[in-house]
């Protein structure tokens, strides 16, 4: 496994968790305008970029959609599959980080090795920490938290608006998000922690605002709700697209 495609991985993962809303409701629909600053990544320049993301929840799986990707994470099955549109690839890896390499075909040594640098790399504390700040974003009127992910691999600082008057199902929530989690060798270390943390921020995301610092790589990006709302999930939400490469983390 090269150090680029893990750091470009790893964004992507950080772009997920970024996206995830505070919000399940059996199905739910959520569209977000994202915008991450121009980075470069390995010496390789990548300009700034605004795409529109339309998100489907429901018990069992969740699918982010844009014009560059698609992402589905699939409880049922223990997976996510990540779909690039612009270089026709895809990737599908167990939730289980720490089983990646055995399931690559990687010998005992190398699984072993693996575990410990994902479980380094993934190492995460999370802070939450509630402000008396609150305004109206769009049609909802909005309170303020500023977040900070510490993770073995960098550290995400994220002011998040946040209303209570958008419906959510928290018990649907609570069970997703601990599911999701779990899977994570560093969350996995610090759930309790983590989810305790997480609590703190109360309804659904309307802005959050990030700067990442990454392996050496220092970004911005934004994600604004735009609409949300209940309804029948189509199945092609959750179909990846045909005629794709498939990739594996190890290549």
């Amino acid at each position: 496994m090269t150090r680029r495609l893990f750091l470009g991985w790893a964004i992507g993962l950080a772009s997920i968790l970024s996206l995830l809303p505070h919000v399940a409701y059996s199905d739910i629909y959520l569209k977000q305008k994202q915008h991450t600053d121009a980075t470069a990544i390995m010496g390789k320049e990548k300009p700034a970029q605004e795409t529109i993301s339309e998100i489907w929840i429901t018990p069992e799986r969740m699918a982010v959609s844009s014009d560059l990707q698609k992402i589905i994470i699939n409880l049922n099955e223990k997976n996510i599959a990540f779909a690039d549109h612009q270089a026709k690839t895809m990737m599908v890896m167990p939730l289980d980080f720490s089983g990646m390499a055995a399931a690559e075909g990687k010998g005992k040594k190398e699984q072993a090795e693996f575990k410990e640098f994902m479980g380094n790399m993934m190492s995460v504390k999370i802070t939450v920490q509630p402000t008396n700040e609150k305004k109206k974003i769009g049609r909802w009127q909005c309170k303020k938290y500023n977040q900070i992910v510490e993770m073995g691999m960098g550290t995400i600082k994220s002011e998040i608006w946040a209303t209570t008057e958008i419906r959510i199902d928290a018990a649907l929530y609570a069970k997703y998000n601990a599911s999701m989690l779990a899977q994570m060798p560093g969350f996995a270390q610090n759930l309790d922690q983590a989810l305790s943390e997480m609590k703190k921020i109360k309804g659904v995301h309307v802005l959050s605002k990030q700067s990442t610092e990454m392996m050496g790589q220092v970004f911005s990006s934004s994600n604004e709700l735009l609409d949300v709302k209940e309804g029948a999930a189509p199945k092609s939400a959750f179909q990846l697209p045909s005629g794709y490469t498939r990739q594996n983390l190890f290549e």
